[in-house]
C-alpha cells in the first residue's frame, strides 16, 4: 500500500470508509460486490507490517482486519453455503483480536459466530454466542449493538420466544435511531413489525413495516415484501399475500438470500393452498422443502413436507370420490415419518413440525375411516397449543372435530368447532377494516365446512341451520366502531375522486386519456386499501350465532304475518334450504346450484336490455318477457316448495343474493328481506318524533333531480341536494346523521375491489371504502342506482359491497337494485316507496307496496334482517 503525500491518518480514514462501503453492500445483500470489497480491503491491509505500527495505528489496523474478516464471512456463507468456510474466517479474526487490548473485537467475533450459527439452523448455539457478546463489556458502538440485538431477536423468534424478540428489536431500534442510520432504522422497524405479527397485533405490525419502507425506500432485497405478505396471510388476505410473495421470492432469489427465498416459497404454498390451487401449492412446497434441506434447515424442511401432504389431503377430501384405504394409509404414514423428523429437528418460528405433521396424519386416517389410528395419533399431542400460530391452533381443532364427527360423537365435534371459531372471533376483534374482518373468514373454511357437512348427515334441519349460522356469525357485524383519523387516506381518495370525475367528462374521442386517468385512480385506490389494513381493531363484540330455538321464539311474536326464514346454502353443488317458522323447521333440496346461477345470469342480461332506452322498444319488450319467465323459474326453484305466504326473510350467499326476491311472482305485495346471515341488533322499536331525510341526485341521471325533489316532498323538513350541491362530503355526513337517506345516482359494483363500489355525485364517486368505520344511526338507505346492490363473495364465503358495508356499519335496512334499473322506472317507484315508508317506518312493507301494481318487474331488494333478535 503506497501512501505518497497522503497523511497516515487520512489513509486510515480512507480504509474505514471502504469498510463502511463493504458493510453497506452486505446490508443490502449485494453479496458478490461485498465479497470483492472485503477481500480487496484485506489485501491492502496485509501490505502493512503490524509490528511496525504505533499503538494507535495498530489498534486501527486490528479493528479493520477483524471487521473485514467477519464481514467477509457473510457473503462467503451466502454465496457458497459453507458454514465451515465462514467460521474459518471468524477464527482468523479471533486470532488477530487476541493480540488486541480492545474488548470490542472479542465481542464482535461472538456476534458473527452467532449470526452464522443462526443462518445454519443452529439457534441455541447462536443464542449463546449473541448473549455472551451482549454480556461482555466490549459492545459500545450503536451500530454493533443494533446489529447484535437484531440478530438475537431473530434467534428468539426462531425459538418461538416472540415477546423477548420484540424487546430485542425495540432495543435495536433505539440504537439505530441514535446512530441515525436509515438502513438500520428500517431493519429494526421491520423486525418490530414482524414480532408484533407473531404476537397477533397484525394492523400495528403492518404499520411498523410500512414505516420501515418509508425509512429506507431503497431497500429492495425482498425482505420487506416477505414480511408484509406473511402478515397479510395471517389476516386472511390470501390473494394479496400470494401476489406479494411471488414478487418477494423473485427479489430474494436475485439477492441470493437462500433461506428467506425458501421461506417465501413456503408461505406462498400456504397461500396457494388456501386459494384451493392445490397442484401449485404442492409444487411450491416441494421446492421450498428442497431449498431448506440444502441449507440444513431441517425444521423448516419438515414443515414444507407437511404442507405437501396437506395439499394432497384437502384436495382428496373435496374430491367426488374418496381415495382407497391403501392410499390414505400410505399418506398418513408419510406424515408420521415427517413428524419424527420434525420432532428431532425441533420447533421454529413458533411452529412445531411434529405437531403439524400429526394433524395431517390423523386427518388422512379419518379420510380412510381408520378412526382408532387417528385417535392414537391425536392422543400424543398436547390438549392445547397456546403459543402456536393461529393457523396451527385452528388446524388442531379441525382435526379434533373431524375425528369426533366421524366417530359419531357430535357433541365433542361441535365443542371443537366452537373452540376454533372462538379463536377466529378473537382474531377478528383485533382487525379494524371491514375488508380485514371479512377476509379473516378464510382461516375457518375447513372448520365450518366440516361442521355443516356433519350437521347435514344428521338429517336434522335444526342442526344444519345452527351449523351454518355458527360459521356465518363469527364474521358478521361491524368493522371498526370508530373511524380512524387518516387525513392522508382522505387526501388520496379526494385525488382519486377528482381523476374519475375528470374521466367521466371525457368524450369517446378521448378514450385513451380516460383510460389513463382511470388506471391512475385505481393505483391510488389500491394504496388507500392497503392503508386501511393498518388500522387497529375496534370491531366490538363478535355476534353470538342465532339458534333455531331462539329464532322460532322471535318469529312466534310475529305470528300474525306468518313469517318464514329461508336459510339457503350450497352442499355438493346442490342448493339446500332450511325453512324456519314459529311451528317448526324443515330442510329442502332445491336443485343444482348451476341451474340457479344460470337463471340469475340470464335474468341480469334481461334486466340490462330492458333498462337500456337506446334499444328498440320491441327488443326491450322481449327482454322484459324473458325476465318474467326467468323470475317464474327462480320462483319455482327457490320458493314454491317452501309455501311462504307471509313475511319472508331470505338468508344466503351468492348466487342467492343476486336474485331480485321482491320481483318473484309469489312475493308480490309481501314483505321480503334479504341478508347474508341471520343478524342481530334490529328491534321492533319505531323512532319517535321527527325523522331526518336527505335526498340527493347525482349527475347523468335524466330524472334524478325530479326524483329527489318528489321524494323530499314526502317528508317534512327534508334536505334535497341536486346539481353542484350533491357532493360527497354532504352525503357522507348525512349517512351518519339522518334517519332516511335516498340517493338517486348512478353507481357501480366493483367485483374485483368491492370496497370501491361507488355512487356518482357532483364531485365524483363516493366509495364504500370511505364509509368504513362510520357508525350509522339505524337508518334506512335507499340506493336508486343501477346494480349498486351487488356484492362479491370473498374467500371464506363472506360478502363485500356497498350494501354489506352499510349494514355492517349500522343501517337498519338498505334498499338497492341487484340488476339494471332504468332511471324512468326508479323515478316512478321511489316517491311511492317513501310515502309508505313515512307512514309505516317499515322498509320491507314500503317496498312491497310500492312494487305491488307496477306492470314490469323491478329488481329492487330490501337488505335487512329479522326484527327482535337482541344484540349481545
Amino acid at each position: 500500500m503506497t501512501v505518497g503525500a497522503t497523511t497516515r491518518q487520512g489513509l486510515w480514514d480512507g480504509l474505514f470508509e471502504r469498510l463502511e462501503v463493504a458493510r453497506n453492500l452486505h446490508a443490502r445483500a449485494k453479496w458478490s460486490s461485498a465479497e470483492a470489497d472485503f477481500r480487496g480491503l484485506l489485501a491492502d491491509l496485509e501490505t502493512e507490517d503490524a509490528d511496525e505500527l504505533g499503538p494507535e495505528e495498530r489498534q486501527q489496523w486490528t479493528e479493520l482486519v477483524v471487521r473485514s474478516y467477519l464481514g467477509l464471512s457473510n457473503p462467503v456463507y451466502a454465496l457458497y453455503g459453507s458454514l465451515d468456510r465462514a467460521l474459518a474466517l471468524c477464527d482468523q479474526a479471533a486470532e488477530i483480536e487476541r493480540a488486541s487490548p480492545d474488548p470490542r473485537m472479542a465481542s464482535l467475533v461472538h456476534v458473527q459466530r452467532g449470526v452464522l450459527h443462526s443462518r445454519a439452523g443452529q439457534p441455541l448455539r447462536a443464542l449463546g454466542d449473541l448473549t455472551r457478546a451482549l454480556r461482555e463489556p466490549g459492545l459500545v458502538d450503536h451500530r454493533d449493538l443494533a446489529t447484535t440485538f437484531l440478530n438475537r431477536g431473530a434467534v428468539h423468534s426462531e425459538l418461538g420466544d416472540f415477546s423477548q424478540a420484540l424487546r430485542d428489536y425495540e432495543a435495536a431500534l433505539n440504537h439505530a435511531e441514535a446512530l441515525g442510520h436509515a438502513q438500520f432504522v428500517a431493519f429494526s422497524l421491520h423486525n418490530v413489525g414482524y414480532a408484533l405479527y407473531t404476537l397477533g397485533d397484525l394492523p400495528v405490525a403492518l404499520d411498523s413495516m410500512e414505516r420501515a419502507v418509508a425509512a429506507d425506500p431503497n431497500w429492495d432485497d425482498g425482505i420487506p415484501e416477505l414480511g408484509r405478505a406473511e402478515v397479510l396471510f395471517e389476516s386472511g388476505l390470501l390473494a394479496d399475500a400470494e401476489r406479494l410473495l411471488d414478487d418477494a421470492a423473485s427479489r430474494l432469489s436475485h439477492a441470493a438470500l437462500r433461506l428467506e427465498h425458501a421461506e417465501a416459497e413456503w408461505f406462498r404454498a400456504r397461500a396457494l393452498l388456501g386459494l384451493h390451487r392445490f397442484d401449485e401449492a404442492r409444487a411450491q412446497a416441494a421446492r421450498a422443502r428442497r431449498r431448506f434441506e440444502r441449507a440444513g434447515q431441517r425444521s423448516m424442511a419438515a414443515l414444507a413436507g407437511v404442507l405437501e401432504l396437506e395439499a394432497q389431503l384437502i384436495e382428496a377430501s373435496r374430491a367426488p370420490t374418496r381415495p382407497d384405504r391403501a392410499t390414505t394409509r400410505r399418506r398418513a404414514r408419510q406424515a408420521l415419518a415427517v413428524a419424527a423428523i420434525g420432532d428431532e429437528a425441533g420447533p421454529t418460528l413458533g411452529y412445531h413440525p411434529g405437531h403439524s405433521a400429526r394433524f395431517v396424519a390423523a386427518r388422512w386416517f379419518v379420510l380412510g375411516s381408520e378412526l382408532d389410528a387417528a385417535r392414537d395419533v391425536l392422543s400424543t399431542l398436547p390438549r392445547v397449543l397456546p403459543r402456536a400460530p393461529l393457523t396451527v391452533r385452528i388446524q388442531h381443532y379441525t382435526a379434533q372435530a373431524e375425528l369426533a364427527f366421524a366417530s359419531g360423537n357430535r357433541a365433542r365435534g361441535v365443542r371443537a368447532v366452537r373452540a376454533g371459531l372462538s379463536l377466529l372471533a378473537d382474531h377478528r376483534s383485533r382487525l379494524g377494516a371491514v375488508e380485514s374482518v371479512t377476509a379473516a373468514a378464510a382461516h375457518g373454511v375447513d372448520l365450518t365446512r366440516l361442521d355443516v357437512e356433519a350437521a347435514a348427515r344428521t338429517g336434522r334441519p335444526s342442526a344444519l341451520f345452527d351449523a351454518v349460522e355458527r360459521g356465518r356469525a363469527t364474521f358478521a357485524g361491524t368493522g371498526r366502531v370508530t373511524p380512524p383519523e387518516d387525513p392522508e387516506a382522505a387526501a388520496l381518495l379526494t385525488e382519486a375522486r377528482g381523476l374519475l370525475a375528470k374521466a367521466r367528462e371525457l368524450g369517446p374521442a378521448e378514450a385513451r386519456e380516460r383510460e389513463r386517468l382511470t388506471r391512475r385512480a385505481g393505483r391510488i385506490q389500491d394504496e388507500v386499501r392497503e392503508r386501511s389494513w393498518r388500522h387497529a381493531g375496534n370491531a366490538g363484540a363478535v355476534q353470538r350465532p342465532v339458534t333455531t330455538q331462539e329464532l322460532r321464539s322471535v318469529l312466534a311474536r310475529h305470528a300474525g304475518t306468518s313469517p318464514v326464514v329461508a336459510n339457503y346454502l350450497v352442499i355438493d353443488d346442490v342448493v339446500r334450504c332450511v325453512r324456519v317458522d314459529a311451528r317448526g323447521v324443515a330442510a329442502y333440496d332445491m336443485g343444482p346450484a348451476a341451474d340457479v346461477t344460470e337463471s340469475v345470469r340470464r335474468l341480469a342480461a334481461d334486466f340490462g336490455m330492458a333498462a337500456n332506452e337506446l334499444i328498440p322498444a320491441p327488443l326491450r319488450a322481449a327482454a322484459q318477457a324473458s325476465a318474467e319467465r326467468n323470475l317464474k323459474r327462480l320462483d319455482d326453484l327457490l320458493l314454491a316448495p317452501l309455501r311462504a305466504d307471509g313475511d319472508l326473510y331470505v338468508v344466503g350467499r351468492e348466487p342467492l343474493l343476486s336474485v331480485p326476491w321482491s320481483a318473484l311472482p309469489s312475493r308480490s305485495g309481501l314483505r321480503t328481506a334479504v341478508n347474508s346471515y341471520v343478524a342481530r341488533g334490529r328491534t321492533d322499536a319505531r323512532p319517535s318524533g321527527k325523522r331526518r331525510l336527505l335526498a340527493a341526485a347525482g349527475p347523468g341521471v335524466p330524472h334524478g333531480a325530479a326524483e329527489a325533489r318528489a321524494v323530499g316532498e314526502q317528508w317534512a323538513g327534508a334536505t334535497v341536494l341536486t346539481g353542484d350541491d350533491a357532493v360527497t362530503e354532504r352525503v357522507r355526513t348525512a349517512l351518519a346523521t339522518h334517519d332516511v337517506v335516498h340517493l338517486a345516482t348512478h353507481g357501480q359494483h366493483d367485483a374485483d375491489n368491492p370496497l370501491f363500489a361507488s355512487i356518482d355525485l357532483a364531485d365524483g364517486p363516493l366509495f364504500a371504502h370511505e364509509l368504513d368505520g362510520t357508525p350509522l344511526p339505524g337508518s334506512v338507505v335507499i340506493l336508486s342506482s343501477c346494480e349498486v346492490g351487488g356484492s362479491t363473495q370473498v374467500l371464506g364465503g363472506e360478502l363485500l359491497g356497498l350494501t354489506s358495508v352499510l349494514l355492517r356499519l349500522g343501517a337498519r335496512a338498505v334498499i338497492a337494485s341487484v340488476a339494471k334499473l332504468s332511471d324512468e322506472l326508479a323515478a316512478r317507484v321511489m316517491p311511492r316507496l317513501h310515502a309508505h315508508l313515512r307512514e309505516t317506518d317499515d322498509p320491507e312493507a314500503a317496498l312491497a307496496a310500492a312494487l305491488a301494481d307496477v306492470a314490469q318487474p323491478v329488481p329492487l331488494v330490501c337488505f335487512s334482517s329479522v326484527e327482535g333478535l337482541s344484540a349481545d
